[in-house]
């Protein structure tokens, strides 16, 4: 009887640790979200992002894009495409029940694009929303940060 006792006990416990090893809180999701971002992991990316049909993505141009399966492919390209550089600090994080947005500072770089280094700064909002039992992207925007022009010299 104490064997078989002890043997629930372990395949309870091992359950346990398999649910919580799948169940991501929010801090957890933006963290896989980020390190996917920068271990360009478009596979572990994807398991942060809505199952639903729409996803809201505002590009640094203004762009505009409200469908998940088109963000999908857009994003799987960029993942694909070797040189590019994303750097980050959080600068905030708001979050509910139900759900929780992290706005960061990035810092973005191509080696090439059109023959020449491209450089970028800007913000990104992303809004994360509970769903079932986890926590997926729902709205990604990116707003550029103009430059500041050099402070000029009075002679």
């Amino acid at each position: 009887m104490t064997i078989r006792i002890a043997q629930l006990a372990l395949i309870g416990l091992s359950l346990l640790v398999s649910v919580n090893a799948y169940s991501c809180d929010f801090d957890c999701t933006l963290t896989k979200h980020l390190d996917a971002i920068q271990a360009k992991d478009f596979s572990a990316f994807e398991s942060t992002i809505s199952q639903q049909p729409r996803l809201t993505f505002i590009l640094p141009n203004g762009a505009f894009f409200d469908d998940a399966s088109e963000y999908r492919a857009m994003l799987k390209e960029w993942f694909a495409t070797k040189g590019w550089h994303f750097n980050y600090k959080i600068i905030s994080v708001e979050k509910s029940a139900e759900m929780a947005n992290a706005l960061l500072l990035v810092s973005y770089d191509e080696d090439d694009r059109n023959g020449k280094p491209y450089h970028i700064d800007h913000y990104l909002s992303l809004l994360f929303k509970k769903q079932g039992n986890g926590w997926y992207l729902v709205h990604d925007q990116n707003t550029k940060i103009e430059p500041k022009p050099a402070p000029t010299q009075a002679h």
